[in-house]
């Protein structure tokens, strides 16, 4: 038997992440008037293996004039809110260019990791900010808050987003195990089996199989309902090949779980019969030929082809 691998594609090209905190806030709310100091939307992204965090803070207007420091933090949920510990993020004037990344893991003394971030978006309604260090890397953390104070006092807060659940995000792994080589016109198996490294569910997960020449499959489209983190379903798929079939078929495979996609080629080899070459039973066989010129003894034709044997 041999194992396929097929190579997974997101439904967009922005990097992967295990985690993903998105909300909106309400615009007006702010304890201060400015526009600047005025949450309407949070985002947080967090790749727990590649130990990365990605996020955006965006104000009702410019905080031009109007600065404001902002703090963009994940932790663990308790009874009170987002306020359990380990906890990491970002941290940035709104009106400075620099950024910098905390992880905290004790409510007093110096924070167990930092270092700085990439920021974008000085001065502008729209801040990210961006970092990636083994030491933010495999945390338990939940839920996420935003929250803009004035500068240099944190206990003047203007605006505050969240509790904002984290919420695990799946993924699809697909592997296959077929023969080496099918044979025509003889039902074989492939085992497909759908897994789920991820840190969500994976709901509504279908699997279909693409048509090609001289190939029968059943199924050929299969629903396997939802894959819990770290579970995984396999299924036989029978494959009969005829004589139509090329020796090297592809077939095209794709897993979904809604915008989720996992899709591949597999290259499939399938056996050609070698051509006898005697005869027999009763049946008559043409011997190979080939063509030889013969001369005309007399001299009138200057001689012409015939068939002999090879």
């Amino acid at each position: 038997m041999a194992v396929c691998a097929v190579t997974i594609f997101g439904a967009t090209a922005s990097a992967r992440a295990d985690f993903i905190a998105t909300a909106t806030d309400p615009s007006g709310d702010a304890a201060d008037a400015s526009p600047g100091r005025d949450i309407t939307s949070v985002g947080l992204a967090y790749d727990r293996r590649e130990g990365s965090l990605s996020g955006f803070v965006r104000f009702r207007g410019s905080p031009d004039g109007v600065p404001s420091f902002i703090t963009l933090f994940a932790g663990v949920r308790t009874a009170a809110g987002c306020d359990g510990l380990p906890a990491g993020g970002f941290g940035s004037y709104s009106d400075e260019f620099g950024a910098s990344w905390v992880r905290l893991d004790a409510a007093t003394g110096p924070p167990a990791a930092s270092g700085d971030a990439d920021k974008r978006g000085f001065d502008s309604e729209v801040q990210t900010f961006e970092a990636s260090d083994a030491a933010l890397g495999e945390r338990p953390w939940d839920c996420v808050v935003a929250t803009i104070t004035e500068p240099r006092n944190a206990a003047n807060v203007y605006d505050t987003t969240g509790p904002i659940e984290l919420v695990g995000q799946p993924e699809l792994s697909v592997r296959v195990r077929a023969p080496k080589r099918f044979r025509r016109n003889r039902s074989q198996s492939l085992r497909i089996t759908l897994s789920n490294p991820g840190d969500g569910s994976a709901r509504g997960v279908k699997l279909r199989l693409s048509r090609t020449r001289g190939l029968r499959l059943s199924p050929r489209a299969r629903t396997l309902g939802t894959l819990a983190p770290g579970k995984r379903k396999t299924i036989r798929v029978r494959a009969r090949f005829n004589d139509r079939a090329r020796s090297l078929t592809e077939l095209a495979l794709s897993a979904s779980s809604g915008r989720l996609v996992a899709k591949g080629t597999l290259r499939l080899r399938v056996r050609t019969p070698r051509r006898r070459s005697g005869g027999g039973g009763g049946q008559s066989h043409m011997p190979r030929v080939c063509n030889r010129y013969s001369p005309d003894p007399f001299g009138d034709t200057g001689g012409s082809l015939i068939l002999v044997p090879c």
